[in-house]
C-alpha cells in the first residue's frame, strides 16, 4: 500500500513538473465545498486549452519548486486544498470562464442565499407523514391532496443574503430543489512570460461594465478632439462637416442683416418721395383754385378730398402711411388758413 501510494505521488509530481514549463500561465483554485462533478465538467469544456490537476498540497509545493516557479505569492497559496490549472487562456479570459461555468447545488445549513429561494405551489409527491410537519416548519402552506401533500401557494423560504436554516435546508432537499450555484474559485494567476502575479479580486471583473466604461471613454475623447480640432483619421471628417455648417449659417446670418438693412433704407426713400410727391399735387391744385375764383369753402374742401384719395393710393408704398396723412392734414390746413387770409380786406386807416 505504501509502495503504491510513493508511485502515486511521484507519478502526480512528475506531471505537475511537466505542466508547470509546458503552460505560459499557471492558477490557484480553491476546492471548499466543491462537488467532483464540477470539476469533472470545468475538465471536459476546458479540454485543448487548460488542465486541472489535484493533487495533495505537499506534491503539488515540490513540484512547482522543481520547475523553477519560485514566485512568493504563487506559493503562499498553495497551503490548503486546492487544484491547479495549467492554461492557454490569459488570467482575465480563464477567470471568466471558471466563474461562468458553475453547477447547480443543494443548499446547506449556512449557506448564503445568491437569490431568492422561492418554493413554488403544486403537489410534491410526498405522502402524508413527518413530511408534512416539516414542510409546515419551513413556512408553507401545505394540505391534503388524495394521497400526497400540495403546496396551496408560492413562499419564498430563503430572501438574497440570508443564510440558509436547518428546517429549509430539508425541505429543500426533499423536494428535490437545488437552489445554489457552485463553482470553482480562483485565488490567483501566475503569468510566467511577464512574470507577474493576477490576484483573483484584480481577476474579477465585470466584463459588460468594462466594455461600457471603454465605449464612455472613446465617445469621450472623440468629443474633447473635435471640439479642440485635434486632427486624427476619425476626427477630420466631422471636423470639416461641422466646419461647413458653421459658415454656412453665418453667411445665412449675414445675407439676412444685409437684405433687412437694403429694405429700411427703401422704405424710408418711398416715404420721403411719397411726401414730396403729395405736396406737390396740393400746392399745384391750391393754385389752380385760386386762379378759376372758386369759393374758398369749396376749394378747401375739394383739396380735403383729393389728398385723401391720394393717401389712400399711396399707403402701399410702407408702414409709414398714417404718418404721411397727418402731415397732409396740417399743411391742408395751412393752405387753407392763408386763403381765408389773403381774402380778408385790410381795415382803413
Amino acid at each position: 500500500m505504501t509502495s503504491h501510494t510513493k508511485k502515486w505521488k511521484h507519478s502526480k509530481k512528475e506531471e505537475v513538473v511537466k505542466l508547470a514549463k509546458e503552460y505560459p500561465f499557471i492558477a490557484v483554485a480553491t476546492l471548499e465545498k466543491l462537488p467532483s462533478r464540477i470539476i469533472a465538467i470545468l475538465r471536459k469544456r476546458l479540454h485543448g486549452e487548460a488542465t486541472i490537476v489535484v493533487a495533495k498540497t505537499r506534491v503539488i509545493q515540490k513540484a512547482l519548486e522543481e520547475a523553477g516557479i519560485k514566485d512568493e505569492k504563487l506559493n503562499a497559496e498553495v497551503n490548503k486544498s486546492v487544484a491547479i490549472i495549467f492554461s492557454k487562456k490569459n488570467p482575465f479570459e480563464l477567470y471568466s470562464f471558471v466563474k461562468k461555468n458553475k453547477g447547480e447545488a443543494f443548499a446547506k445549513v449556512g449557506d448564503i442565499a445568491d437569490n431568492d429561494i422561492l418554493v413554488q405551489a403544486g403537489d410534491t409527491g410526498l405522502p402524508p407523514g413527518p413530511a408534512l410537519s416539516t414542510l409546515k416548519a419551513a413556512g408553507l402552506q401545505v394540505k391534503m391532496a388524495g394521497p400526497t401533500i400540495s403546496v396551496t401557494s408560492d413562499k419564498v423560504v430563503t430572501k438574497k443574503g440570508e443564510s440558509v436554516s436547518k428546517e429549509v435546508a430539508e425541505v429543500l432537499g426533499k423536494l428535490n430543489i437545488k437552489p445554489m450555484k457552485v463553482g470553482m474559485k480562483i485565488i490567483g494567476v501566475l503569468d510566467k512570460n511577464e512574470n507577474c502575479y493576477y490576484s483573483g479580486t484584480a481577476l474579477d471583473v465585470d466584463e459588460e461594465e468594462l466594455f461600457d466604461k471603454f465605449v464612455l471613454a472613446y465617445q469621450q475623447a472623440f468629443n474633447l478632439a473635435v471640439n479642440a480640432e485635434y486632427y486624427t483619421d476619425a476626427t477630420i471628417e466631422i471636423i470639416i462637416i461641422k466646419a461647413s455648417r458653421e459658415a454656412k449659417a453665418l453667411k445665412e446670418a449675414l445675407g439676412t442683416n444685409t437684405n433687412e438693412s437694403a429694405k429700411e433704407e427703401t422704405k424710408e426713400e418711398n416715404k420721403e418721395e411719397s411726401k414730396e410727391g403729395i405736396k406737390e399735387e396740393i400746392k399745384e391744385e391750391n393754385v389752380g383754385a385760386e386762379s378759376v375764383e372758386t369759393p374758398k369753402d369749396e376749394v378747401k374742401e375739394e383739396v380735403k378730398e383729393e389728398v385723401k384719395e391720394e393717401v389712400k393710393e399711396e399707403s402701399n408704398a410702407g408702414e409709414s402711411s398714417g404718418e404721411v396723412k397727418e402731415e397732409i392734414k396740417e399743411e391742408s390746413k395751412e393752405e387753407g388758413a392763408k386763403e381765408e387770409n389773403s381774402g380778408v380786406e385790410a381795415p382803413a386807416q
